[in-house]
């Protein structure tokens, strides 16, 4: 068979599956090789599976065998014909590029790679159209790529701008990078946002060779989605992916959506750090009924792109909650989105009740990442009415469940908090007993001793816990451990819930608290008063928006990338002392710090000159000088002559 021209060979791009991500891991560490993209490991490409796009040929012998199309991102090389050797050695990737989403109106594409057989093929040409109009698809304003291969870029109808104009990714990720000090590569930009893409003018045709990553229409939302279903409605849900903790709620929800709808159910496990082992859970969910059990471990993820970003951001709910709960349901709400994507299903459900804050957590979550899924909410639906109605349905149905009418209380944990309401904790005169708590001891308790840790963050990111370079799951459990053991993270709260009313809980935070501690010191070194200033009220902005489920949202979005920027200079070590339920700050340095001893020392010193200060005060105090004399003009009108001149002498 003649060979096809290298320029239009038979492809097929397709999204990435997770038996792709070895060669996907091959065809980026080749380029990387060669100087160009950064090497990215097997787990991260796992991780991110769904928004990678490949090119996979049809038949590889119709397709000469040439050099590497594409060095990084597009860059191109010198070309030369390659052994006819190489021909059977071909991997089944031809080429891989993927996005990375910085919030719901910015995506970059980024690891742009081409297997170096099959140079001049216009591989990367197409993987690059596909990935744009997968962008278009998911309804981002603007898509960007750091490349060297400007050319080709703006043969792909992108345009040059300033890396400046992408703040996210230089301060999320550009300023990690080992390359940075040598760094050349062009931000090169398209803008998504048009009318025809709003009216779906760009969406593929049936015939093309793009297929969409992830469809999510914007249909209106209707009432059945989120309401009780009729009984018509009932009988078209034929698989739900619930939302599934082993607990009490949602170990009733199980058989109740098999018996009430009559559907397939699916339990999704989020491991995001739950004291209780997730297989176990899994086990329970089985006996339950589900039909199949995902468990997926989060908890590095959840640590670095949901509780250090909300460490950054200061953000603590009416001065005592550390937001633990608030912080885990958009994490879970995603994964359960993506499930649910992946196997069919047409609902969703959770076992939040209808007094609480997390249905809606949950479900402007699921409105968020996709709408025209359907929302079943138990709790708002079935005859239960209270724990005591839940604990007899269980036991009807001869249900695992560990709770009992004498320990009736509410828990949630993971990596970050523990949490503790109902029982007798709903009288909030009621000192909480020490059987409620199951991490944190009384600090009568704790050691005779303090004890001090230290914390390294680079970027506001931390790092380092005394000296010892940890994974940000790890690093969290290490202050809890700790923490824990010295009584400190205990927090009583009378809180105002978004649907309305007022609730009690006991909430356990240890490592939260210390890290906050030591941020905030490191912070008082790095920014300056102004930045200090507003960034005090984003965070109290910031969480509002978590407590109230709105982290999917373009205002958090915003703030997050203000909250980065601030982090910058956020580079170095905290030292706090924990005793007795205290987590105090005790030191604190920084490399970039702008505190200078020298300008602030009560001892004699040639920099700052005292006498600077009068002006200062003189113009600082001028509005103030100019009120009073207008007040006493005023004064002067309405008292009596001899007041005048009792004033003036006093004067």
């Amino acid at each position: 068979m003649t060979p096809q021209n290298p320029k239009s060979p038979t492809l097929r791009i397709r999204p990435a599956r997770l038996d792709d991500v070895p060669a996907i891991t091959q065809l980026i560490a080749a380029n990387a090789r060669r100087g160009g993209l950064l090497p990215r490991s097997d787990a991260s490409i796992r991780a991110g599976i769904k928004n990678f796009m490949v090119a996979e040929p049809d038949s590889f012998h119709d397709v000469p065998a040439l050099m590497p199309a594409f060095a990084n991102d597009g860059h191109s090389v010198e070309s030369a014909p390659a052994s006819t050797s190489s021909l059977d050695a071909r991997p089944q990737v031809a080429g891989c590029g993927s996005l990375l989403p910085f919030n719901t109106t910015l995506v970059e594409l980024r690891s742009l790679a081409v297997d170096e057989t099959l140079r001049g093929a216009g591989i990367g040409q197409k993987l690059v159209e596909a990935l744009v109009e997968e962008a278009r698809e998911r309804k981002f304003g603007t898509i960007f790529a750091l490349t060297r291969a400007v050319a080709f870029f703006e043969k792909c109808g992108f345009e040059v701008t300033a890396k400046e104009n992408f703040p996210e990714k230089v301060w999320h990720d550009c300023v990690a990078c080992p390359l940075l000090a040598n760094c050349d590569e062009v931000a090169v930009t398209m803008e998504l946002a048009t009318d025809d893409a709003i009216n779906g003018e760009h969406a593929p045709q049936p015939d093309s060779a793009f297929v969409p990553l992830v469809s999510i229409p914007l249909t209106p939302v209707s009432p059945a989605m989120t309401t009780t279903p009729a009984p018509s409605a009932a009988k078209t849900v034929k698989k739900v992916v619930l939302a599934y903790s082993g607990g009490l709620d949602t170990s009733c929800a199980l058989p109740w959506l098999r018996e009430t709808y009559g559907c397939e159910v699916i339990c999704f496990i989020a491991n995001i750090g739950q004291h209780e082992d997730p297989q176990t859970v899994r086990e329970r969910a089985l006996a339950g009924g589900a039909s199949k059990v995902i468990v997926r471990d989060l908890r590095d993820e959840f640590a670095k792109e949901y509780l250090f970003p909300l460490i950054q951001s200061g953000a603590i709910y009416e001065h005592k909650y550390m937001l633990g709960a608030s912080v885990a349901r958009p994490i879970i709400a995603k994964h359960q989105i993506e499930i649910a994507e992946e196997e069919g299903a047409d609902a969703v459900a959770h076992g939040a009740t209808g007094k609480g804050n997390d249905q809606v957590r949950f479900e402007l979550s699921y409105m968020a990442l996709n709408p025209g899924l359907r929302v079943i909410a138990p709790w708002r639906e079935w005859p239960i009415k209270g724990r005591n109605d839940a604990l007899a349905f269980a036991r009807a149905r001869n249900l695992p469940i560990t709770e009992t009418m004498d320990d009736i209380y509410s828990d949630d944990d993971n990596l970050w908090h523990i949490s503790h309401e109902g029982g007798r904790l709903e009288d909030p005169w009621d000192e909480p007993d020490e059987r409620t708590f199951q991490l944190v001891v009384s600090p009568e308790r704790a050691p005779n001793e303090a004890e001090t840790v230290e914390i390294e963050f680079v970027s506001g990111m931390p790092k380092k816990v005394n000296g010892n370079e940890l994974g940000p799951a790890e690093l969290i459990r290490t202050l809890n451990l700790l923490g824990a053991r010295h009584g400190v993270g205990r927090a009583d709260i009378v809180e105002n819930r978004l649907v309305g009313m007022k609730s009690h809980g006991v909430y356990e935070t240890p490592g939260g608290t210390i890290l906050r501690a030591a941020h905030e010191g490191l912070e008082e070194l790095t920014l300056d008063r102004e930045t200090t200033t507003f960034k005090q009220q984003v965070a109290l902005r910031y969480a509002d928006l978590v407590y109230n489920g709105k982290w999917f949202t373009p205002l958090r979005d915003a703030l997050q990338a203000f909250v980065t920027v601030t982090q910058r200079d956020v580079t170095g070590v905290a030292r706090v002392k924990l005793y007795k339920g205290n987590a105090t700050l005790v030191g604190r340095k920084a490399v970039y710090s702008l505190y200078r001893e020298d300008l602030a020392t009560f001892m004699s010193d040639d920099v700052y000159d005292q006498t600077d200060a009068e002006g200062f005060i003189t113009l600082y105090g001028l509005p103030m000088r100019v009120k009073a004399a207008v007040d006493r003009n005023r004064l002067g009108r309405i008292l009596p002559k001899d007041a005048n001149k009792r004033i003036e002498r006093r004067d």
